[in-house]
């Protein structure tokens, strides 16, 4: 499953990633198929996934098929079974997504009636290259303002400090533009969270005014292909516009360069204008993106 998954991402995922990915959370429902060829070596598979959080009707669908065996019509075959299976389950809605540089499997959601529904970019950023120094100005100036910047370790990982990440972590995604208005309850996000493989409390990185929190830069350090994924970073509306966004951004950069990561890759939805911008300040360099996709039943 790793191995065929990694063939969509920019990274190779590890089999504890998958593991992570397709643990089943309270009130989901799941239809994963893997492919196998005559030799009994997987070439493929198709998942329908909802989680409780999901709006009504939606469900997430993906088809991958193994380069050596491609135009042999499994990709087709594996589209009907996955349709089937989701119309079955009550779906009304398939999300999906294919890297935009990638047109092939592009004509093949379209022909199927899937639309852009939004469109993320990915962006690197080479630590090996970057002067933190250039930012001496801004973070003099930001803490200046009174603003403080400590880790979830720092903070402690308490019930309590979880449900704060949480809720700010919430408020900041949904003011985001781009945002469908939905959210993962508690739950679901301490799964994705707080249970997952990657986390580490120590890359939590917090911006704080007095004893309120008021933005968040969270990053995920995978050693076996020694990077950094900047998962989110955001900032209560009422807190934008003194550089808290880029100052938090440049936290998580010093603890990827203190763990001795080659770079960070992050991605953000084309119409967050704002955080585009931050990434082009600290020099993160574009690449191919994602198309996120939604097909009405």
């Amino acid at each position: 499953m790793a191995r065929i998954h990694s063939l969509t991402t920019t990274e190779p995922v590890t089999a504890q990633t998958i593991v992570d990915r397709w643990t089943l959370r309270k009130d989901e429902v799941r239809v994963t198929m893997l492919a196998f060829d005559q030799n009994s070596n997987a070439v493929g598979y198709w998942d329908v996934d909802r989680e409780a959080w999901m709006q009504p009707g939606r469900f997430w669908l993906k088809v991958v098929v193994a380069p050596e065996v491609r135009c042999q019509g499994l990709g087709s075959q594996m589209f009907e079974d996955a349709l089937r299976a989701a119309r079955g389950q009550g779906a009304l809605y398939l999300e999906s997504s294919v890297r935009d540089d990638n047109p092939a499997s592009f004509r093949f959601a379209d022909k199927r009636g899937f639309k852009i529904e939004h469109h993320a970019f990915v962006s690197t950023l080479d630590l090996a290259a970057f002067d933190e120094h250039r930012f001496d100005d801004l973070l003099a100036r930001v803490h200046a303002q009174g603003f403080r910047f400590f880790s979830l370790a720092e903070a402690g990982l308490t019930e309590e400090n979880k449900h704060k990440l949480y809720e700010v972590n919430r408020a900041a995604a949904l003011d985001n533009p781009g945002n469908n208005g939905i959210f993962p309850d508690f739950y679901a996000f301490s799964k994705n969270v707080f249970e997952a493989s990657w986390f580490r409390a120590d890359t939590q990185i917090i911006a704080a005014h007095g004893d309120c929190w008021v933005g968040l830069s969270a990053i995920g350090i995978y050693k076996e292909d020694n990077h950094a994924y900047n998962a989110f970073t955001g900032v209560l509306r009422e807190y934008r516009g003194h550089g808290l966004a880029q100052a938090l951004k440049l936290q998580t950069i010093l603890l990827a360069k203190r763990e001795g990561v080659r770079c960070i890759r992050t991605d953000n939805d084309s119409q967050n204008a704002p955080m585009l911008a931050v990434n082009r300040k600290l020099g993160y360099k574009p690449e191919p993106g994602i198309y996120h996709l939604l097909r009405t039943l």
